[in-house]
């Protein structure tokens, strides 16, 4: 086993981030340092990855909020591939709907940047995001079923934003290009 050297850090901390800091270390029997330390790792990692923290905090909310499922990979292909041979235009009316939804509260969260917008899918496994340039992007999907349902729900969403796209359909991808 290798012995790290350690250095000192004195930081200032307020008494609720101490509550927080001593309440974690007692429910992990931990202490204090290794919280620290622990936490500063998941930022880096977090932050080395372009991803905002405050997105896992919404995500969290959600999962524990009960408005978002997760759901394994083989069971969403599954589900995609039999939506995209029965699913009728009523189905695709609330894809489009449930979109507006997220456009209106992406709006009164002040999201105005699609590449932030698109993070936020992204860390939510919808699709990875490939940047081609300002006002491009490859969408990059799990599975080849999901392409309309990702399209409808993007078309509901950008709709309330006011930001006109257009979207070309590839084999497990969706080129996504902002009109000026």
């Amino acid at each position: 086993m290798e012995v790290t050297k350690m250095k000192r850090l004195t930081v200032s901390l307020d008494d609720d981030t101490i509550e927080k800091l001593e309440e974690l270390a007692k429910k992990d029997n931990r202490s204090l340092s290794e919280i620290v330390r622990s936490a500063i790792a998941s930022y880096y990692e977090i932050n080395t990855k372009d991803a905002k923290p405050e997105y896992f905090e919404e995500f969290v909310d959600l999962m524990v909020g009960r408005e978002h499922v997760a759901v394994d990979v083989g069971l969403w292909i599954a589900m995609m591939d039999e939506l995209s041979e029965k699913a009728g235009d009523e189905f695709w009316e609330i894809v489009e709907k449930v979109g507006e939804e997220y456009g209106l509260q992406f709006r009164e969260k002040g999201y105005k940047n699609i590449k932030e917008i698109l993070k936020f899918f992204e860390i939510g496994n919808w699709f990875r995001v490939n940047t081609i340039s300002d006002t491009s992007y490859n969408l990059i999907l799990v599975g080849r079923n999901e392409t309309k349902l990702v399209k409808k729900f993007l078309g509901g969403l950008f709709r309330i934003l006011g930001i006109e796209v257009e979207m070309a359909e590839g084999l497990r991808k969706i080129l996504l290009k902002i009109k000026k």
